[in-house]
């Protein structure tokens, strides 16, 4: 090697030198970015063979030397930091979340004179890490770095741009009213009890229409049956008289609901047969909503399970009172939208004032045959590359996850993986490595120069 290739080789590791302290200023620039992948320095040697004549050892000149590259772990998990704000999570394990980068914003206004924001993304796919989103004015979830959240109706892979819908819910209409108690058999004649429940009807405005049912303690083993209900139109319906076997009509038990019966056009009352359900069905007018009820009694026989209420029953009571009462309706109110989270599936939950929740959308992770190989963009965002392969979509909730994608942390962000106190060991070696490859070239240069003072 002559004087010249020492202090290329010299050259290529100053250079290769400081390649490495650049990635690691970037590393420790980013140690606190969340999403953030830290950057390795990897080296390879450098030969140099170049034949002169005939010979390719005598006639040769060999010098060496290093070149430095960036070795990106884009696949290394982060830490997670949990923030408690219901819209960020982080992906524990392969995948990335991917989302769009707006390409134009405009404003507009819809019908009731609200600002409304439209968002055109650019065509080119980005994914991240950085999962720490928020509602903007829009109602769209963007991330620190300015990424627009894109996601899929539940149980596809078709992600999109997101945007919440906050309109309130519908109510769900009541429809079945489930009743089992057990009268006292010990109460005298005229004893009344009153239960009261309340349905739902499909008036949005609605926050929940009263139904009253009236017990009154008849002859033998019958009770009569009042229910009231509606506010126009029939309000009161029945009686319905409630009878009990007394033991003499087998196979009905003792005490055990037996027969149904009234005279009321409003009401629709069940045969009785053993083991059959015992329902009352009627339709109430709440304000010109018609509902259609059905009061669920039952089994014609039925009798009491202390885990489940099977049937409505008559026995003596030490306090002459009802016992076991279990009243419950089908029916769920509407409500205004009040905040939005993720779940550990990556479901988009709207959560509702009135304790409601329900998912739509859900988040699709992103995959690839070599995601080291991802082109970094600003914003802690990538980009797939040739190298890096075509992207596989997958949902967590998928049995067969053919993508081989994580699974979700809600509340939390992913840290950054750099380790400051490994960089800062690596900045120890990255300086005496530069002030190494100095000395060599400062040495050649002094026997450069005694070369040419040999001359004179």
């Amino acid at each position: 090697m002559t004087f010249f290739g020492a202090l290329g080789t010299a050259v290529s590791g100053v250079n290769a030198a400081a390649t490495w302290v650049s990635n690691i200023s970037d590393n420790i620039a980013n140690s606190t970015t969340n999403g953030y992948k830290a950057v390795e320095t990897r080296f390879s040697d450098l030969v140099h063979n170049k034949v002169l004549g005939d010979s390719p050892v005598i006639d040769s000149n060999k010098h060496g030397g290093v070149l430095a590259y960036a070795k990106f772990e884009n696949r290394a998990q982060g830490g997670y930091l949990q923030t408690g704000v219901s819209t960020n999570f982080a992906v524990s394990g392969a995948g990335f979340v991917p989302v769009g980068k707006a390409s134009d914003v405009t404003y507009s206004t819809n019908a009731d004179g609200e600002l409304v924001k439209n968002v055109t993304l650019e065509t080119a796919p980005y994914y991240t890490r950085l999962s720490d989103f928020t509602l903007d004015a829009g109602n769209y979830l963007v991330n620190s770095a300015g990424y627009y959240l894109m996601a899929s109706p539940i149980g596809t892979t078709n992600p999109a741009l997101f945007q919440l819908d906050d309109s309130p819910i519908d109510p769900i209409p009541s429809s079945n009213i489930d009743f089992t108690a057990n009268l006292p058999a010990n109460a005298e004649i005229g004893t009344s009890f009153n239960n009261t429940t309340t349905i739902y009807t499909s008036d949005p405005a609605s926050t929940g229409e009263g139904v009253g049912m009236t017990w009154v303690k008849g002859a033998g083993n019958t009770w009569d049956l009042t229910i009231s209900a509606g506010d126009t139109g029939q309000t009161t319906f029945g009686p319905v008289t409630v009878s009990f076997a007394n033991g003499s009509t087998p196979p009905f038990q003792t005490g055990r609901l037996e027969s149904l019966a009234t005279a009321d056009a409003g009401l629709t009352v069940s045969a009785s047969a053993d083991g059959s359900p015992a329902t009352i069905a009627f339709t109430a007018d709440f304000g010109g909503v018609q509902q259609a009820l059905t009061l669920n009694l039952g089994n014609f026989n039925g009798g009491f399970d202390a885990t489940a209420t099977s049937g409505l029953t008559q026995y003596s009571t030490a306090n002459g009172r009802q016992s076991n009462v279990d009243i419950t309706q089908d029916g769920l109110p509407g409500g205004d939208f009040s905040y939005l989270s993720f779940n550990e599936l990556g479901h988009i939950v709207y959560n509702y004032d009135n304790g409601r929740s329900q998912t739509e959308y859900q988040v699709t992770l992103a995959n690839f045959n070599e995601p080291d190989r991802l082109d970094r963009i600003d914003g802690t965002a990538f980009q797939p590359t040739r190298a890096s392969g075509s992207v596989f979509l997958g949902n967590i909730d998928d049995p067969d996850n053919p993508a081989g994608v994580g699974h979700f942390v809600t509340g939390a962000v992913e840290q950054s993986t750099v380790d400051v106190a490994e960089q800062m060991t690596n900045l120890i070696q990255a300086q005496q490595a530069y002030g190494l490859n100095g000395q060599v070239i400062t040495a050649a240069d002094q026997m450069l120069s005694r070369l040419i003072e040999l001359k004179s």
